[in-house]
């Protein structure tokens, strides 16, 4: 009997050997289609005029991400806004974490930079595209510019009132009664006194005649104050511009990294120097429209999706 049933059993095998390949051939024919319907067939989607898509980006000045001097100045990439190595712009607000998700749009809608927007079409996803937008078709405001020699003595009153916000968005806090201030704005010591009243602080600023404060030592480069004068109620002082990071040059005139200035009641950007060789420039160029404005502007898009 035992004989028997291992006889049968035995002619039963092969049988089902081949329903197992034919099963197996079967799975693996329906799990390849799926795999190229979802995935290989998105894959070779490519962005036009109309489809919605999500992008990836970094937006900075000067030259692309990660070559020359460049500095960020907007991105949807946390690891780029958490990394303190990599240089940011004088006016990048670091949002967080939760806040940092690729961008999506309808190529041609509008809402963005036509650049920015052009640049991702014929391209699939994964691709990255470089593109530089100068700034007559960046972000556009009128012309601030003014030129200062720092032979220029700069006369200014020794008081000076600030909103409450103003103080707060300066020194880091508020204030509800006086304060001595070690480093004012200006680089150079003053006293605080708050007025409820009407929710202002007085500034009064005390330099010292023939000193030089730094105002500003920032990673693009350094401006100081060099006092010349001080009355009861006036200061004056000219301008040290030193440290900066040269952009282009023609000739002496160079286009630098921005260095800001922030007094409190407006910001001042320096956007170039003249400098015969000494290493501090002779003269400078600001304006006191913000950093991304009047801008070339370099972005790396990568594409993540295509509706």
């Amino acid at each position: 009997m035992a004989d028997e049933e291992f006889k049968v059993k035995k002619e039963r095998d092969p049988i089902m050997t081949v329903c197992f390949v034919v099963f197996m051939l079967t799975v693996c024919v329906i799990t390849g289609a799926t795999v190229y319907n979802n995935y290989l067939k998105a894959d070779d989607s490519i962005a036009v005029s109309g489809s919605a898509v999500s992008v990836n980006y970094i937006g900075t000045y000067y030259d692309y991400y990660g070559e020359g001097n460049y500095a960020v100045f907007d991105t949807s990439r946390w690891n780029v806004t958490n990394n303190d190595d990599i240089t940011k712009g004088n006016d990048f607000t670091p949002n967080p974490e939760s806040a940092h998700r690729p961008l999506s749009f309808t190529i041609g809608d509008g809402s963005l930079l036509s650049g920015f927007n052009n640049a991702v079409i014929g391209h699939k996803i994964g691709e990255k595209i470089r593109v530089m937008i100068p700034a007559g078709e960046g972000y556009n405001a009128a012309s601030t510019d003014a030129t200062m020699s720092t032979a220029t003595v700069i006369t200014i009153p020794s008081t000076e009132v600030l909103t409450l916000t103003q103080f707060s968005a300066i020194y880091g806090h508020e204030l509800k009664g006086y304060e001595d201030i070690e480093k004012s704005a200006y680089g150079w010591p003053a006293s605080a006194s708050y007025n409820s009243a009407n929710n202002t602080v007085t500034m009064r600023y005390m330099p010292q005649t023939g000193t030089t404060y730094t105002m500003t030592d920032s990673d693009f480069g350094t401006v100081s104050l060099n006092v010349t004068a001080v009355s009861g109620t006036t200061i004056s002082y000219r301008y040290v511009v030193s440290d900066y990071t040269t952009v282009s040059t023609q000739g002496s005139d160079k286009e630098i990294q921005m260095i800001m200035l922030d007094f409190g009641t407006e910001k001042w950007y320096i956007v170039s120097v003249t400098d015969h060789g000494t290493g501090t420039a002779d003269s400078f160029t600001y304006r006191t429209t913000g950093e991304r404005y009047n801008q070339d502007l370099y972005f790396e898009i990568e594409i993540v999706t295509i509706g």
